[in-house]
């Protein structure tokens, strides 16, 4: 029986991809076509699965001339499907997470919180913009996983389980973040300068509330949040959107600048 083989037009629409990305991979070395009689290109199972295996890794958050570093063998589909699965039950576990911090943010609405008073207006914001990230995580995940590889991910959200005592006080959390850009956003439409004592204020609030968290994950996380951030006019889309504007971000960072020069 003759080995099933694909052309370079077949496996570029099986995959999402183009013919010019797999001739690009070829050159590279990451994948290896054989050649027909004809002198086309035909892909077997040994080279689909070499380009499973990069395009794994590449969503894994490494680059091209990483993957060709590294010293592999193609892996065998039952492994390129394992590794697809535990993606998969990664973003299930993300999904029943934002399921939960939806429903203890409608119960939050229904009650008063201890610290803070009656939720009001930003729960409801809060409430809005977590359904659209759920409905929208397909469109979303790609941007953590460029910057994230699935381990740090998990311990990302391992720190922040680890901080907060239950979704409850995670998703207060979030609400008083949700006021505190309103408000540097209501700021900068007065147009607030980030010397002035308003931005002074807002920036230490920014500070104390994310040291805890800051603290939990370490240096090494957080500086890689702070590069996505920092980028986020590379990735951001009507799809993909970053829990605040970069307006916000450089109104932030330039009022810290200015409160760590001061004496």
């Amino acid at each position: 029986m003759k080995p099933q083989t694909l052309t370079i037009g077949e496996l570029a629409k099986a995959s999402a991809t183009t013919p010019r990305t797999l001739r690009y991979f070829e050159a590279m070395g990451l994948i290896s076509p054989i050649r027909a009689e004809n002198g086309r290109r035909v892909y077997d199972l040994s080279a689909v699965s070499a380009l499973a295996h990069v395009l794994l890794l590449k969503r894994m958050g490494f680059s091209l001339s990483e993957i060709k570093n590294m010293e592999r063998r193609p892996s065998a589909p039952e492994t390129i499907i394992d590794a697809q699965l535990a993606l998969l039950s990664m973003r299930k576990t993300a999904l029943e997470r934002t399921i939960h911090q939806l429903t203890a943010t409608r119960n939050l609405l229904k009650e008063s919180h201890p610290c803070n008073g009656a939720v009001d207006l930003a729960a409801f914001c809060l409430l809005l913009r977590e359904g659209e990230t759920a409905l929208q995580w397909g469109n979303t995940q790609p941007v953590f996983e460029q910057y994230f590889t699935p381990s740090e991910q998990h311990e990302w959200q391992k720190q922040m389980d680890a901080h907060f005592g239950g979704e409850d006080e995670k998703t207060f959390y979030q609400i008083r973040w949700v006021k505190l850009i309103t408000s540097c956003e209501e700021a900068i439409g007065r147009h607030v300068v980030p010397s002035s004592p308003e931005a002074q204020q807002l920036v230490k609030e920014w500070m104390e509330l994310q040291k805890p968290l800051q603290d939990a994950v370490g240096p090494d996380l957080w500086r890689k949040a702070a590069t996505m951030y920092e980028q986020m006019q590379d990735w951001q889309t009507p799809e993909r959107q970053a829990p605040f504007s970069p307006e916000v971000f450089n109104f932030i960072r330039e009022a810290a600048a200015l409160r760590a020069a001061t004496p």
